[in-house]
């Protein structure tokens, strides 16, 4: 059987809203692919009485809990004594702790503090993980369930699971299941037609679980295997991707967590391609999500944020007349946008994007949401119509990803231009 495991986030700043929660899910995720179980997470304020109920009642369900927060020298931080008082285990001066948190701070001239000696008294007989300057995590074992107390800094909470935790679990519970899972990113279907396609997949393959999450503007299938061995899950998930890019093909992005510009940047260099943007109503989003991946500069020229008419004109020779008879939202602008930033930067692509955001601007021809995309290339120039629903942020990104998605699509089959 699985070993069942209860995560229990504790931090005033998780139950207001203030803070969203990045433990629990990182956590749940990486001991599920272990094969270990997470049956609950929980989460609640720096309330001793919330603190004691849910350390209580975890211990009953769980063999194993996971509490994240609450360990540091502040005021609030009040784990470490509601622990002592639930499970009635003193607490006492950790005098090495002690040492090496004022080994730390001299090494980096910070003066010390009697708050810091807060952090060094810890409930007795408790195994104690690598401490760190602010917050330390320690582990016991009480009546043979297992309690893993970790820092809420994500960095921190991390380092110790994966370095501490898991490797423990691992060891002192040899045979669990692994589970192995992997990630589709697709665009341009919603979340019931992706569903639609692949819902008598869990009837074929009994060990496999099929997951679907929004994450605009993309939509996300997972897929899992609970087995015996890597080796026989990975096996069963080669021949069902093989399934997934039939029935997703023109719709899957990426695998495995990889971005859309990600993608275009590998192909690009694949191709061995340049290319520059022209934006005009995502007003350099485009180009922020090209360099938001280390060694673009490889492939990526540069972004020309035209705005205005008059920076059309000026900086890609846009002609005034054309901007008068057909709007700078319209095919004959985004057309040349795409061919004037291509010339002007001297790349093998040249893409544009020109359109109405809102939530003003808009009119009965061309209401908001209106958006011109176009790719120039040396096989010709090509523009498209979109009509994108949403608020404004919504519209940007939607324009931004689809102009890249058109890019992707040439660079996987260069007759795009000319086939759609």
């Amino acid at each position: 059987m699985p070993l069942k495991i209860e995560i229990i986030g504790i931090g005033n700043e998780l139950v207001t809203g203030r803070v969203l929660d990045q433990n629990a899910g990182y956590a749940a995720a990486r001991l599920n692919s272990f094969g270990f179980e997470v049956n609950r997470i929980v989460l609640i304020g720096d309330q001793p009485g919330n603190i004691r109920s849910a350390l209580k009642e975890a211990g009953k369900r769980a063999d194993a809990v996971l509490v994240t927060g609450g360990l540091g020298g502040t005021l609030d931080d009040i784990t470490v004594e509601v622990v002592s008082r639930v499970f009635q285990r003193p607490l006492v001066l950790h005098k090495g702790l002690q040492s090496q948190i004022r080994r730390f701070l001299t090494l980096r001239d910070i003066p010390w503090d009697p708050i810091y000696e807060k952090i060094a008294w810890l409930p007795e007989g408790v195994e104690l993980f690598h401490p760190r300057p602010k917050a330390c995590g320690f582990m016991m074992n009480e009546k043979g369930k297992l309690f893993f107390f970790l820092p809420g800094v994500p960095e921190e909470m991390r380092r110790y699971l994966d370095r501490q935790i898991i490797p423990y679990l691992v060891n002192r519970y040899p045979g669990q299941k692994v589970v192995r899972q992997r990630v589709y990113n697709v665009f341009g279907l919603l979340e019931p037609e992706v569903n639609e396609k692949f819902k008598d997949l869990e009837k074929r393959f009994g060990s496999l679980q099929l997951g679907f999450y929004p994450k605009f503007p993309e939509n996300q299938l997972t897929i899992s295997i609970r087995a015996e061995k890597a080796i026989g899950a990975e096996r069963l998930l080669d021949s069902i991707e093989k399934i997934v890019e039939e029935r997703l093909s023109g719709y899957l992005i990426s695998k495995n967590g990889q971005t859309l510009e990600e993608v275009v940047g590998d192909l690009l260099i694949q191709k061995r391609m340049t290319l520059s943007v022209a934006e005009s109503c995502t007003g350099g989003l485009i180009g922020h999500r090209i360099t938001s991946v280390a060694g673009s500069s490889a492939y990526f020229d540069r972004s020309v944020v035209v705005y205005s008419n008059k920076a059309k004109m000026e900086m890609l020779d846009l002609p005034k007349k054309v901007l008068s008879r057909f709007g700078a939202v319209s095919e004959k602008t985004a057309l040349l946008m795409a061919e004037g930033v291509r010339k002007k930067s001297k790349t093998d692509l040249g893409l544009s994007v020109t359109g109405i955001a809102g939530p003003g601007g808009g009119t009965p021809q061309k209401p908001v949401g209106t958006v011109w995309i176009a790719l120039a290339s040396g096989q010709g120039t090509k523009a498209g119509h979109f009509l994108f629903q949403g608020r404004r942020n919504q519209i940007k990104i939607l324009t931004a990803y689809t102009a890249l998605n058109w890019v992707r699509s040439y660079l996987i089959n260069d007759t795009f231009l000319f086939s759609h």
